[in-house]
């Protein structure tokens, strides 16, 4: 097999065909047949390359989202879309997304596993059953997205196509509880609003065991502890969960679920993507969405180049303003700032005097000849 990429030319047993033939033709397999062709074979689905579908189709459907699309938490969560998870694709593709995008997904989702054909072990022989097979009809995005679960692996050092490494700072920002406790059933991990005593327990049997703390003693001890007792051990020993569950807490506790599974990872370092593969980059007018949908729609998603528009817009009506004829005060005031330094009075006074045209600094008259006599007797 070959993809001839500056042509979207593939090749399989000589026989050239368009990559958007190809895809689209592999689009019309259902989840079913999805999951059955990739349980028989060794590689299964990098989680990357699904995330990279998903956001391909999302991004043409975001432009067109106007302040009734989504509620406000919405648009909030969706200042962070590039950096969703594959949990948060799937979420925003069952609250926006169309039939139509649903075909663009499965049809890109092909685009991306035949450029990479060499990393998946992707045959000729292969391609030409699934195009040779009979095509059932395809059901719901949920249900496609429940059979892929099931043959689509993270590549090393990832969970849920996001690097495992910045996933509790992004948990910590970008999630609600209630979506932390899906995202973990989504993994097959029950984890309640509120632990019962014997799921605290259990829990902090578990994670004293993974710090090899777990000696018979203190199981002994733990076995008889009420659960006060036990959220008081789980403060000393700083195990990061008690029986309330507040936030951090659920996201401490799904850390070390993760971490304790080990889940089977790929090693495919190299995964290709297309430039319709990149999350859409845009800004959200937050100021304009109303819970209640009340008034008229108003435009709530700006691209990089519309705000390039209102920039160029804003510069045109700019006018240079005239320049204004002094008036009288501002003569005055001049004449005062000039002033001052050689008068023994405050601005104010000054500006008076101006005004009236007193004689801020009278010098002394002259005196007469019969004055001058007076003053010599």
């Amino acid at each position: 097999m070959e993809y001839i990429e500056d042509k979207e030319i593939v090749v399989v047993f000589s026989k050239r065909m368009g990559l958007e033939t190809l895809a689209s033709k592999l689009a019309l397999l259902n989840g079913e047949q999805m999951k059955k062709f990739f349980q028989d074979r060794e590689i299964k689905i990098p989680r990357k390359i699904n995330a990279m579908a998903l956001t391909s189709a999302l991004n043409e459907r975001i432009k067109t989202l106007d302040s009734h699309s989504l509620t406000k938490d919405a648009f909030s969560q969706l200042e962070n879309y590039s950096n969703f998870t594959e949990f948060q694709l799937q979420n925003l593709f069952e609250k926006i997304g169309t039939e139509e995008d649903f075909y663009v997904y499965r049809k890109n989702l092909w685009k991306i596993l035949i450029k990479n054909h060499i990393g998946i072990n992707l045959l000729d022989g292969e391609v030409t059953r699934l195009l040779n097979m009979k095509k059932n009809p395809v059901v719901t995005f949920v249900h496609y997205s429940l059979c892929l679960s099931e043959v689509t692996l993270d590549v090393a050092k990832e969970f849920d196509a996001y690097p495992l490494t910045k996933f509790e700072g992004l948990l910590n920002t970008a999630f609600s509880q209630e979506e932390i406790r899906t995202l973990g059933k989504k993994y097959g991990f029950e984890i309640p609003a509120r632990l019962k005593k014997d799921d605290l327990l259990q829990y902090v049997k578990d994670m004293m065991k993974a710090r090899r703390k777990l000696t018979l003693a203190v199981q002994r001890e733990l076995k008889d502890m009420t659960i006060v007792q036990l959220n008081t051990f789980c403060q000393l020993q700083d195990l990061g969960i008690s029986s309330s569950m507040k936030k951090d807490e659920l996201i401490h506790l799904l850390m070390f679920l993760i971490k304790q599974a080990k889940f089977p990872t790929i090693q495919a370092p190299n995964i290709l993507g297309f430039p319709f593969t990149e999350p859409l980059k845009f800004r959200v007018d937050l100021d304009v969405v109303d819970n209640f949908k009340r008034g008229k729609a108003k435009k709530v998603i700006y691209l990089e180049e519309d705000d390039k528009k209102i920039v160029e817009n804003m510069e045109d009506l700019i006018i240079e303003t005239p320049k204004k004829r002094p008036t009288k005060d501002d003569m005055i005031s001049e004449i005062i700032k000039k002033l001052l330094p050689y008068l023994n009075i405050d601005e104010e006074t000054a500006k008076m005097a101006i005004q009236h045209g007193i004689d801020v600094n009278p010098q002394p008259k002259k005196s007469t000849a019969l004055q001058q006599k007076k003053k010599t007797r």
